[in-house]
């Protein structure tokens, strides 16, 4: 019963990604984006996956930050050494439990949307990082759409070398 409501759950925070895709405002994305990622904080206890919740939570609070135009370097430092210390002191996964935090400070350091086919290729970097993720702590509908990202990403990154 666990690994289903674990799963609705990982549902909803999915549908609401998609939905965040189709918003054209930032304040209104970073919103719904917190609330998503919120989402996939409680599946991730639900499923066991503690630095998934970690790493999701910290996220949230990122994501607060920069709603509130407050995200500089010092909060990204103070992130990313969180994200690392509370990762390692909870792990339970091993190797597979460093994979979110892998995803997120990479994420943070090397995020380039300037660059677009830069930008998708660390997407599709972080999206593989959680889909192993996902599927080890049985996060079956966040792997499905981490792999639909992946594909999505690529084709993008297709189209973009193809219109070239």
């Amino acid at each position: 019963m666990t690994l289903i409501f674990g799963n609705v759950v990982a549902l909803l925070g999915s549908l609401l990604m998609v939905y965040t895709g189709l918003i054209k405002k930032k304040q209104k994305i970073i919103l719904f984006q917190t609330i998503q990622i919120g989402l996939f904080v409680l599946s991730n206890i639900i499923l066991g996956g503690i630095t998934g919740a970690i790493i999701n939570a910290l996220s949230m609070i990122r994501n607060i930050l920069c709603y509130k135009n407050k995200l500089g370097l010092k909060e990204k430092i103070i992130i990313t050494i969180l994200s690392i210390v509370l990762s390692l002191s909870f792990n339970n996964l091993g190797i597979i439990g460093l994979l979110p935090v892998i995803s997120t400070v990479t994420y943070i350091w090397l995020i380039d949307i300037k660059n677009v086919s830069r930008f998708k290729i660390l997407v599709i970097f972080t999206m593989i990082l959680w889909f192993i993720y996902d599927m080890t702590i049985k996060s079956y509908t966040s792997a499905f759409f981490d792999f639909m990202n992946i594909c999505a990403n690529i084709i993008s990154i297709i189209l973009i070398k193809y219109k070239k």
